[in-house]
């Protein structure tokens, strides 16, 4: 198992190290980020989803995976909120704190992972879970990100009506769709057009995790570990929540795999979108990304362990 997980941290090392000595720039990283999530993960996920022999049992597992994640993102938030008015954490950059505490990064890290070590079935499971934050993102989580705003707008039918269709038209979604359609009505795809989806999906988990890589560069660790409020927040990321997650699902009547997926989903690091979305709103950037680094850092540790004891947990 760690072997596999050595080859993922050493892509993503492979990526820092491209860009410190300058031959990836952030144009590149952008294009890259895009090539990623707009054509290597659709093309990834019809093709490995689109295989699956879907029965009603999956689609089960699918549906409980979605509902007990986006119920645990929920209660994450709370969990957050109320842990930052215990600490104090200054009002200007709680809103960033409590979103970095609670979403992971489920897409770039967590597909390949839950591919690795889980198979297709895994990555369905981990949809599911992303299913769950991009939902919980574009309702709670734009409204958290907001909060402080001075051009505040409440939720309104139209804005709501807005963000189903963001949900809707996200990449990833679109392509789960696609596959879980031709699995369920058993269409083959031809040969030609199932060997380019596989050739160019199979690009996704190394460019995902150069892409990581290379984001990390611009952020000094010294820095970062000198903010006890990156250290608490990357904590709850990558500990508490996790264990609190394996206790809320212990005693439900599940399969083992919907287990895993959901602690899984919670279990990696913040992901980058915390930090865009700060940038979007005039929030506090440097909050967000000093929590992204130092938990994705911390991850190459807690995330193979988490697998481990899932592993023995329930599966």
């Amino acid at each position: 198992m760690y072997a596999r997980y050595f080859v993922l941290f050493a892509m993503l090392f492979t990526g820092w190290f491209l860009r410190r000595i300058n031959f990836i720039d952030d144009r590149m990283n952008h294009s890259i980020n895009k090539l990623v999530v707009y054509f290597a993960y659709p093309c990834m996920i019809v093709h490995n989803i689109g295989t699956l022999e879907m029965s009603g049992k999956v689609l089960f597992q699918f549906g409980m995976t979605f509902l007990i994640s986006l119920a645990c993102f929920y209660i994450y938030a709370a969990l957050a909120w109320l842990y930052a008015r215990a600490r104090k954490y200054p009002e200007k950059i709680s809103n960033v704190a409590e979103y970095a505490m609670v979403l992971p990064n489920d897409g770039f890290m967590g597909f390949p992972v839950a591919l690795i070590f889980f198979g297709e079935t895994g990555l369905l499971m981990m949809l599911a879970h992303n299913a769950a934050m991009n939902f919980f993102t574009f309702t709670y989580g734009m409204k958290l990100m907001r909060r402080n705003s001075t051009g505040y707008r409440k939720m309104t039918p139209n804005l709501i009506l807005r963000a189903v269709f963001r949900f809707i038209l996200n990449p990833n979604i679109l392509a789960m769709a696609i596959g879980l359609i031709i699995s369920m009505i058993g269409a083959h795809l031809p040969q030609a057009v199932d060997d380019y989806l596989l050739y160019l999906g199979g690009v996704s988990t190394p460019m995902a995790m150069i892409f990581i890589g290379s984001s990390l560069t611009s952020y000094k660790i010294r820095d970062c570990l000198k903010s006890l409020l990156t250290l608490e927040c990357a904590a709850m990321k990558l500990l508490w929540l996790p264990l609190l997650t394996i206790g809320l699902v212990w005693f439900l009547p599940i399969e083992g795999m919907i287990k895993c997926s959901v602690v899984l989903g919670c279990a990696f690091p913040t992901a980058a979108t915390v930090s865009m979305l700060a940038e979007q709103e005039n929030q506090s950037v440097g909050t967000a990304s000093k929590i992204l680094f130092v938990s994705t850092i911390a991850s190459i540790a807690t995330v193979p362990l988490t697998i481990k004891l899932l592993t023995a947990l329930f599966l």
